[in-house]
């Protein structure tokens, strides 16, 4: 297990400020998004995200593109300037969101849709070695564990995979740890974050990463299969660099006492 940030957690810093800040906590790498610092189709910025980087002796984990495979209006996303932004990047991974919907609101025929339109893209990435993985996230296809589960069978394809972050929208910690479980075999990198949620209010706040030791080591003992997987910090408290420090040492730490 590799350590890394998700850029996303610091939208307005620039590249270069994301960059000195990850070699400053010593982690190993960093995955730019694709709505602020390395926008879909923008080979410059991605060239110039991957020397900074790698300048700065980091490696570049993944392209968080924030693609997804449907839009609203449930029209299809041009894939194209996605896979030509992360090659040019030199990543073997792009993050994409599994459409718009809930589960609870997707009907067969929506389903159907989006899993054609998944092994359409898969494949096309599959061509350049790059790999898929979906979000694991609420409002998507990806939001609980059954369908998660559902939607990976049936889009059967040896490229696509995705990735796993606590399920701060619902389930308490064993149905957590049954879907870390369940989809481990699947499973590429994870987002670490520790929030609180109040679910009469539908807020969340995020924590100080140290107060979720008991659930990330818990999950961290989870065995994923064979080859290189990054742990990546997604969010901090109050958006501040110096929790963010904080929390990569952490994080470190974690890392270290699972035994990578």
């Amino acid at each position: 297990m590799k350590t890394g940030l998700c850029s996303i957690t610091f939208r307005k810093l620039t590249v270069l400020q994301v960059a000195n800040l990850v070699k400053e906590a010593g982690l190993d790498a960093i995955e730019w998004g694709g709505d602020v610092h390395v926008p879909h189709g923008d080979l410059i910025a991605a060239r110039e995200a991957r020397r900074i980087t790698e300048e700065a002796g980091l490696a570049v984990s993944s392209y968080g593109s924030y693609y997804r495979i449907l839009d609203e209006a449930g029209t299809v996303q041009d894939f194209e300037p996605v896979l030509e932004t992360a090659l040019e990047m030199g990543v073997n991974t792009i993050r994409i969101w599994a459409g718009p919907l809930g589960s609870d609101l997707a009907d067969a025929t929506y389903r159907n849709r989006l899993v054609v339109e998944s092994l359409r893209i898969a494949e096309q990435a599959a061509k350049q070695n790059v790999r898929l993985g979906f979000e694991f996230h609420r409002n998507t296809l990806m939001d609980t564990n059954e369908s998660a589960l559902h939607l990976l069978e049936e889009a059967r394809h040896p490229n696509l995979y995705t990735y796993w972050q606590p399920m701060y929208w619902g389930p308490d910690m064993e149905t957590r740890l049954q879907g870390l479980d369940v989809l481990r075999e699947r499973i590429l990198n994870l987002h670490v974050f520790y929030w609180l949620y109040d679910f009469e209010k539908q807020q969340r706040e995020s924590r100080p990463l140290v107060e979720g030791a008991d659930d990330w080591r818990r999950y961290l003992s989870v065995e994923l299969p064979a080859g290189d997987h990054f742990a990546l910090l997604e969010f901090v408290r109050n958006n501040d660099p110096a929790q963010f420090l904080a929390d990569a040492a952490t994080l470190k730490k974690w890392v270290g006492v699972c035994g990578g």
